[in-house]
């Protein structure tokens, strides 16, 4: 395997039980076309690690992953699942495709998509923190030091989520702080995504807010005072 100094590898997919099952290589991306984009990744089978190639077409939602010495196959492309590792790194990668905007990134939206980049870390915010819900499964608060535009809220948040594993009788706590930009057009907002230990980040597509959920609730409070 290359010297680990080459490369920075990213966790992209979890198990069930919380195990990094596969990483990208930020350093390997290239441009195949103005729809597509290739990226290394390595994988863990059979507790071995593989390393590949991982090429999404933005525009068909679809990926082609060819894992080293693999002789090349007809009919490997496969459609992107939602809620998958593939599906997240689309998210990120195809803003820079001439398909962003068959992942959300739209001229109507990108008043959000299109914003400042934070600069500091969300948990730095000097604000206090206001709680918008909690209860045993999950929490949510957001920094009262937001920033208002014209047509949006920006804000730091603190999100919490407990998971009970149904083959354990231990209960796991995830947690994490982020940033968020709320719209106050519509029930639309976008969390930014930042690779751990690089400067690499970017707004994710805009999705709709849950009612009563932590983006809506910021901008009934802070978008209609």
């Amino acid at each position: 395997m290359a010297n680990a100094k080459s490369f920075e590898w990213q966790p992209i997919g979890i198990d069930q039980y919380g195990n990094i099952k596969s990483w990208i290589n930020l350093g390997s991306y290239k441009e195949l076309n103005k729809d597509s984009f290739r990226l290394q990744i390595k994988l863990i089978e059979k507790n071995k690690q593989i390393l590949g190639r991982l090429d999404i077409n933005c525009r068909n939602k679809d990926f082609y992953l060819r894992k080293k010495k693999q002789m090349s196959q007809k009919g490997t492309w496969n459609s992107i699942s939602i809620g998958s590792s593939v599906e997240e790194v689309a998210k990120f990668y195809c803003l820079r495709t001439s398909a962003a905007d068959k992942w959300g990134y739209t001229d109507k939206t990108k008043y959000l998509w299109d914003s400042q980049k934070p600069t500091s870390q969300a948990s730095h915010s000097e604000g206090s923190w206001i709680t918008l819900y909690k209860n045993n499964s999950k929490e949510f608060r957001y920094n009262s030091s937001v920033k208002k535009y014209e047509k949006s809220i920006l804000a730091a948040y603190y999100y919490r989520k407990n998971k009970k594993d149904s083959f354990s009788p231990y209960v796991a706590s995830k947690s994490k702080y982020g940033w968020i930009i709320v719209s106050c057009k519509n029930n639309l907002h976008s969390v930014y995504k930042k690779f751990k230990g690089t400067n690499e980040g970017s707004w994710m597509p805009p999705q709709i807010s849950p009612i009563g959920g932590g983006a809506d609730s910021i901008r009934k409070a802070e978008c209609y005072e």
